[in-house]
């Protein structure tokens, strides 16, 4: 449960930081919560705004096309600034394209619900 509530507060956090991801640890925190407390986890899946994303995935590994867009768009933006910006080393421009890239891979590869 610790694991999960620890997971819970990254995925808070990463809706207001762009740098941390916001889905893999809400993911998370509802794997750990059905294996833990089943209260959160149905806590989780009751949410207005995420409950459906984590429903979706728990049910068949479905991502909303509307979601993959958004993703799409905020991966491109975050590429796009560290590029114009200018003031990073060539290793972390590498690595930023390469992570969201391999993201953007994943994320397609799902099946999406419209």
């Amino acid at each position: 449960m610790l694991t999960g509530l620890l997971a819970c507060l990254c995925s808070i956090v990463g809706m207001v930081l762009p740098l941390i991801p916001t889905t893999p640890f809400l993911l998370l925190s509802a794997f750990c919560f059905s294996k833990s407390s089943n209260t959160l986890h149905q806590w989780l899946l009751s949410q207005p705004l995420l409950g459906r994303v984590i429903n979706d995935w728990e049910q068949s590994g479905v991502i909303a096309l509307k979601t993959k867009v958004v993703s799409s768009a905020c991966m491109m933006a975050m590429i796009t600034v560290a590029l114009l910006i200018g003031e990073y080393t060539y290793w972390i421009i590498t690595l930023v394209v390469a992570v969201s890239l391999l993201v953007l891979a994943f994320i397609w590869s799902r099946p999406s619900r419209g």
